[in-house]
């Protein structure tokens, strides 16, 4: 890491702990936007030292050293801290976040907590290594939220501005590549997480934007609307993902994720099928939990059903393919798995209690 990129930037090794960047963004959540988004405050003046050049953003990039996850993740991690507080217009902070969206996703998505215990390192940088690495989509959320953020105090909306919308999808991405990176280490969920992607829903919800996807996401195939993000992290948050081992995160996950399309999500009086349901309340740093009438007032403009009915429904004819010798045979070992989540998704499923498999 020796271009002049990195020199431009050095700086005291941080000593932040694995939740600072949630925690140090909380004074910035006072702002003019009912968005409850928490994000680091802006400098009031430009940081000579952050590096603002696409073109030199993508070398510097292509030069970490990826075969050395603890330089290349701390690198990352100083670059983001100083790009998350520099004022830049919304279309130009976006633009460098997804060039570095691109080596952390790759380190988040091909991350193996087994190869990490393997790397010849000492045992301290291995757990700095994945503390850092889980800290890295929180810092790309933390700047696209900006983007948000900026964009309604500009009075811009995401249904007549793409790149507002790109910044949601991309917050709730991020986050979302949080949440599972948590449970598969596993560390406790970083506080707000739940709230930050209820808000990024009714974010899209309140401009109609929840079936949308991003025009940039489209080109390079990877985009999905906020609505089916949102949904499978819900899913893998009912299925309590805490009593899962740390290989079967992701399976869960993918699993969840073809079936998000069964699921409806509603306000309290838009749903005929409320003691089946899941109740989300979009102000709460809460995951979903089974309905309870008590518990409920319908003029809460926050509250919404999300109703799984379709979804096990579907889950019941899957299953029965899978036990038909007349239809193509369902991996087995998704199959063990779905009858594993099943029983969760149901909002009236007696769950054990919390330590009991």
């Amino acid at each position: 890491m020796d271009s002049e990129f990195n020199k431009k930037r050095e700086k005291p090794q941080r000593t932040e702990s694995l939740h600072s960047i949630t925690k140090s963004s909380l004074a910035a959540t006072n702002s003019s936007c009912p968005f409850l988004l928490s994000t680091s405050s802006l400098l009031d003046h430009e940081n000579p030292l952050v590096e603002t050049r696409e073109s030199k953003v993508r070398q510097w990039t292509r030069k970490l050293p990826v075969m050395n996850l603890f330089q290349s993740t701390q690198a990352l991690l100083d670059v983001l801290a100083l790009l998350n507080e520099q004022p830049l217009q919304e279309k130009h902070r976006v633009q460098l976040l997804d060039i570095y969206r691109t080596p952390i996703n790759t380190m988040l998505l091909g991350f193996d907590p087994l190869h990490l215990r393997q790397l010849p390192i000492p045992p301290a940088q291995r757990e700095q290594v994945a503390q850092n690495i889980a800290r890295l989509p929180l810092m790309l959320a933390d700047g696209y939220k900006t983007a948000i953020k900026q964009g309604y105090e500009g009075g811009r909306e995401p249904k007549q501005d793409s790149i507002l919308l790109l910044a949601a999808a991309r917050a709730c991405e991020q986050l979302g590549h949080a949440m599972l990176h948590h449970y598969r280490l596993p560390y406790p969920l970083p506080p707000r997480l739940y709230l930050e992607l209820h808000q990024l829903y009714r974010y899209a919800e309140h401009y109609q934007v929840l079936d949308c996807i991003p025009h940039a996401a489209k080109r390079v195939d990877d985009g999905k609307n906020i609505a089916m993000a949102y949904k499978e992290l819900m899913l893998l948050a009912i299925v309590e993902p805490s009593r899962l081992a740390s290989d079967e995160i992701v399976p869960s996950y993918e699993l969840l994720g073809k079936l998000p399309t069964h699921v409806r999500i509603a306000p309290p009086h838009a749903s005929s099928g409320k003691m089946n349901s899941f109740m989300i309340d979009l102000s709460k740093d809460h995951p979903p939990k089974p309905f309870t009438s008590l518990e409920v007032s319908l003029k809460n403009e926050n509250l919404r059903l999300f109703d799984t009915r379709s979804l096990l429904k579907r889950l019941g004819e899957l299953l029965h393919q899978a036990e038909s010798p007349s239809t193509i045979p369902v991996h087995l070992s998704n199959i063990q798995l779905l009858r594993r989540l099943i029983p969760y998704l149901n909002a009236s499923y007696q769950r054990p209690s919390p330590g009991k498999p």
